[in-house]
């Protein structure tokens, strides 16, 4: 069976101190740093393999060191609307 393909939902916005916002379709924004915004960035159309994969390649660590703490990220970008 194939693993969903993520959707991004929402916009990345800088405030005015130059910090990174996440804002989702309801207006609700959220102050993340550059690897969260980094992560969003690279949810669209790929599953969440692939982003495991894709975050591990460019962190130069193993898929298995970061598949946990990612999967609990994306899990609160989902249930915040930012990404399904």
């Amino acid at each position: 069976m194939e693993e969903v393909r993520l959707k991004r939902r929402g916009a990345l916005f800088k405030d005015e101190e130059g910090g990174l916002l996440l804002v989702n379709d309801d207006n609700q924004a959220f102050k993340v740093d550059e690897v969260v915004a980094y992560i969003w960035s690279i949810c669209e159309g790929k599953t969440v393999n692939e982003v495991v994969m894709e975050f591990a390649k460019v962190s130069n660590v193993e898929a298995d060191e970061v598949r946990q703490p990612l999967m609990s990220l994306l899990e609160k970008l989902r249930s915040v609307s930012l990404i399904e």
